[in-house]
């Protein structure tokens, strides 16, 4: 996928829809000085695109009795990628699993009820995953800082104005 060029504008856009993606048009166009029919059809050009994958709530683990969040690093036999990625995705007990590089083949993220629910996620479910081979658990004491908009980082790192493709309309 080509990259759409985004404006200053657009970064705008994305990091206030991403600390509130439920605001109306016209509350997000009075913000940024826009109309709303331009600032629906941003929105909307980025949504097709592929910058804005869908809207969400932010829900926190611990109102819900999810207390314990721990990453776990998991090595696996190769031979035995397509079943383990498979069976990662009907794994609702996994909130992430990213592919790294390093000394494991994979990153979860998982979130427990407290110490001996993640034991018996470990034990029970998560060593037992076709072709894993080890594993190496993480636990998070406490959140330093919370997931920063991608909008803000993408912006920070220099890739602004400058991607390929037209994505104004």
């Amino acid at each position: 996928m080509t990259r759409p060029t985004l404006t200053s504008v657009d970064f705008g856009l994305l990091e206030s829809l991403e600390r509130n993606g439920r605001q109306s048009f016209a509350t997000l166009a009075t913000e940024h000085g826009l109309s709303k029919t331009p600032c629906w059809n941003r929105v909307q050009a980025m949504e097709e695109a592929g910058v804005i994958r869908g809207y969400r709530a932010d829900i926190d683990p611990a109102a819900l009795g999810l207390s314990v969040i721990a990453h776990v690093q998991v090595a696996i036999d190769a031979s035995q990628r397509d079943a383990f990625e498979a069976a990662v995705m009907d794994d609702a007990a996994i909130l992430e699993c990213h592919s790294i590089a390093g000394d494991a083949d994979y990153l979860f993220k998982i979130a427990c009820r407290d110490v001996e629910a993640l034991d018996d996620l470990l034990r029970d479910r998560l060593t037992l995953l076709p072709g894993v081979t080890r594993t190496r658990t993480t636990i998070s004491l406490k959140a330093i800082k919370p997931p920063a908009p991608l909008s803000r980082a993408v912006r920070h790192a220099g890739a602004t104005a400058k991607h390929r493709t037209g994505l104004r309309r």
